[in-house]
């Protein structure tokens, strides 16, 4: 049995690989030519990525809807530093007010806005262009102490 957040990052992995954006496998093994989609630490490879993290904004304990934190971060290898910002663009025309949406892992997005960003993160030490975009989503997230 998953967690919620991981079953909300598995779910909008499956969904970004499904629009082709970039390509989720749960192995986390991707191929030099492919755009990584994976959670938390940014890998060292491929030279693409997609790399999403949760955090939490909100809670209601009278509502069972709660405010969760999705931080994007793109990368791109190569000279040309508008690659990254592309994919960055991709993403937000996909993620952006995306309302009623239920992830192939069950959990529902009521809506998806965007929160700030994209914000460059420069180059790393292998000098592939980096930047972070952030959005909330508003997910519905029962427990057992509200509906």
């Amino acid at each position: 049995m998953s967690g919620f957040r991981t079953d909300l990052l598995t779910g909008i992995a499956v969904a970004l690989n499904a629009a082709s954006i970039g390509t989720y496998r749960a192995t986390g093994v991707y191929q030099t030519t492919e755009t990584a989609i994976v959670f938390g630490t940014v890998p060292q490879g491929p030279d693409r990525c997609i790399t999403l993290t949760t955090y939490g904004v909100s809670d209601d304990p009278s509502l069972s809807n709660s405010v969760i934190g999705l931080q994007v971060r793109c990368r791109w290898g190569g000279v040309d530093p508008t690659l990254v910002d592309d994919l960055a663009d991709t993403l937000h025309s996909y993620l952006l007010a995306k309302c009623y949406w239920t992830l192939s892992t069950g959990v529902y997005v009521a809506q998806c806005q965007h929160a700030s960003g994209p914000v460059s993160l420069g180059q790393d030490e292998n000098r592939r262009w980096s930047n972070s975009t952030n959005y909330y989503l508003t997910v519905h997230r029962p427990s057992t102490n509200r509906i």
